[in-house]
């Protein structure tokens, strides 16, 4: 059966990365690897599902968010000012996802929040302001602070990354404006990083990076536009991007958040890594097989990666859904775990019997000291190789 893997774009020194020595080098990772090469067509399904079924979600959860501004903003249409402070306030309870939603003139003031302290501040970006009062427009992620004031939403994690989105609305009296639902990020980090989502519990991380920033051209293509697994102790069961993690080529961290913080290269070069420039390059990407290839940490993963465009979002993201490879290839079959129980033991009565038969005991002592080997080698294959 053709693999998907086959068609990964990795130069030679790229197949050749491994060091030959430690947990990760060539020797352990490709023994593993040609171990479990079986499951090489399993694993490319694994990670399809795992990446499509993140991107719709994503999207699905884009989606919800407009039909809930576009359904307030039918009611706002062609109302006074009053009466649309009155529907936002009424509005504003329905998702708790939102820490502020409010309503935005065309000059960029504040006229109604949820938040009422909010009310005549102007202090959105003027560009998404502008583009947002005309069309429907997904600003983000950016940085604004007064998400990071507001404090968090359904999400245990906060910082001042966010997520805006814009629905024009026309108020009494041809004023033009949006409604608006500030959101933070991380509450879409949340989406990709549900621990009961991940299939490869120590090491899988998904995450997002910026592809083609249409809307900011300063965004540079492969940075980080959610938050990493690894960021935090939280779910990390080693080093973690706060603490700062040693890639041999460097220490890479992060000070506040991972989006706009981390950019995703291999240590080594300072270029894109692998998984995410052969995404750009052919719109996605799947690789499974050894020598897997380096991350952002300099740690051999294997994944899938694709590209989409959130809906109302003018940027084209990526996203990448990976496993650390010496954790995906760690498992043995049960068949190899029994055959090699069964060598060893195998081993140890014949080197018994050598044994025996070089210092010329008498045949009963012989008889003796095997039976006792035997019995041991049954009770030591029953206590370690037939558990459950």
């Amino acid at each position: 059966m053709a693999l998907k893997s086959d068609l990964m774009n990795l130069t030679d020194k790229e197949r050749r990365w491994l060091p030959w020595w430690g947990g990760t080098g060539k020797l352990a990772m490709g023994w593993s690897c040609y171990l479990n090469r079986g499951m090489y067509a399993t694993n490319e399904q694994i990670f399809e599902n795992l990446a499509r079924t993140r991107r719709d979600a994503l999207i699905s959860w884009a989606e919800h968010k407009w039909s809930f501004l576009e359904a307030l903003g039918g009611k706002l249409n062609e109302v006074s000012l009053e009466t649309a402070a009155m529907e936002v306030e009424r509005s504003s309870r329905r998702l708790r996802e939102i820490s502020e939603l409010f309503l935005v003139s065309a000059e960029g003031e504040v006229l109604a929040s949820s938040e009422t302290a909010r009310v005549g501040k102007s202090d959105l970006p003027a560009a998404a302001v502008r583009k947002g009062t005309s069309e429907r427009f997904l600003h983000g992620p950016y940085r604004d602070p007064v998400t990071l004031s507001l404090g968090k939403t359904t999400s245990r994690f906060h910082d001042a990354v966010t997520l805006m989105f814009y629905e024009p609305v026309t108020l009494d009296g041809g004023v033009q404006a949006a409604i608006c639902a500030r959101i933070p990020n991380d509450v879409m980090s949340d989406l990709i990083q549900r621990e009961a989502g991940h299939v490869f519990e120590e090491s899988g991380d998904n995450y997002l990076f910026m592809i083609e920033s249409r809307f900011d051209p300063s965004i540079q293509t492969g940075i980080a536009l959610s938050r990493s697994r690894f960021e935090d102790s939280t779910f990390s069961h080693g080093d973690n991007l706060k603490q700062g993690i040693d890639t041999g080529f460097g220490t890479v961290g992060v000070r506040d958040h991972t989006e706009f913080e981390i950019r995703f290269t291999d240590p080594a070069t300072g270029q894109l890594h692998p998984g995410v420039r052969e995404t750009i390059a052919k719109g996605e990407n799947l690789y499974v097989k050894y020598p897997g290839y380096s991350d952002y940490r300099r740690i051999p993963v294997i994944g899938k990666g694709l590209t989409f465009r959130m809906p109302g979002s003018p940027d084209l993201w990526g996203m990448m859904c990976e496993g650390d490879l010496e954790e995906v290839y760690r498992r043995r079959s049960i068949s190899w775990r029994l055959s090699s129980r069964l060598t060893m033991l195998a081993g140890m009565l014949w080197l018994i019997n050598v044994g025996l038969a070089l210092s010329s005991v008498p045949i009963w002592a012989e008889a003796a000291i095997n039976g006792l080997a035997i019995m041991a080698m049954v009770w030591f294959f029953r206590a370690t190789g037939v558990k459950p």
